[in-house]
């Protein structure tokens, strides 16, 4: 099966395919308001732990994994592809409260592999840090990649009212140098240097979402390399709903 027909099953939702509790819309702005204001917890340690580490080539699925961080085994049973937008609340909802469990419980069981992706969806002042995200990988990816996740999280924790100026430039420089391992000096310089290839990083992944039939944030695809079947969540999924996704997706 190719990658096509794989996503034309997605689409059709063959496989898993699940609608989201709470998601943020594109550009127009925010998906179901009165969720947006969810008590959330600290990102947990789990976090800090994790696995990431740096790939390359296009998966069976058309996801190229170069330039994007990932965390887990090569060789897990299922692909996690998460599209993101630094200004969703609902996103921040999943960084907090999901993501460690999904690291604590598949990640570093090797259980899955997860790439982060971004989709800048909310508007224009979400890309600053879409484009930041891209430097601050390509700064540690290969010294320390562990520190990238201590930044991802640093940035969501720092969370404000969407465009409300809290995601500029600068105020991302700021957090950026309270996060250990992150040269926020070389993150500066990589967005006035490759300003067009973190961009043009953005613009691939958003690409790829739109293909996948994805039109808010948070969304993840599950894909299983062996079977080629695939399926989708979006929205602020509870942990529970990924851990039976991911057990569908791998058993198809």
């Amino acid at each position: 099966m190719t990658k096509q027909t794989t996503r034309r099953a997605l689409l059709a939702g063959t496989t898993a395919a699940l609608t989201g509790l709470a998601g943020c819309s594109s550009i127009s702005g925010l998906g179901s308001q009165s969720d947006s204001n969810a008590t959330t917890t600290e990102s947990e340690s789990a976090i800090s732990d994790s696995p990431m580490h740096a790939a390359s080539g296009e998966t069976g699925f058309g996801i190229d994994l170069s330039g994007n961080p990932v965390m887990g085994p090569n060789d897990a049973p299922v692909d996690v592809y998460y599209w993101t937008d630094f200004q969703c609340p609902f996103c921040k909802r999943f960084e907090q409260n999901t993501l460690p469990k999904l690291i604590e419980n598949h990640v570093t069981e090797g259980k899955i592999r997860f790439a982060f992706l971004e989709m800048p969806n909310i508007g224009e002042a979400s890309r600053p840090a879409a484009r930041m995200g891209k430097c601050v990988w390509r700064q540690v990816r290969e010294s320390n990649p562990g520190a990238y996740l201590d930044w991802h999280s640093s940035v969501f924790d720092a969370q404000a009212k969407p465009n409300s100026g809290w995601a500029k430039q600068g105020n991302l420089l700021d957090i950026t140098k309270n996060v250990g391992g992150v040269d926020a000096d070389a993150v500066q310089s990589c967005l006035q240097s490759n300003r067009s290839w973190a961009q043009s990083a953005v613009d691939d992944d958003v690409k790829a979402a739109q293909q996948s039939g994805i039109r808010a944030t948070p969304a993840f695809v599950l894909y299983n390399p062996e079977s080629d079947k695939a399926g989708k969540i979006v929205g602020a999924q509870p942990y529970d709903r990924f851990e039976s996704a991911i057990e569908k997706v791998k058993n198809a």
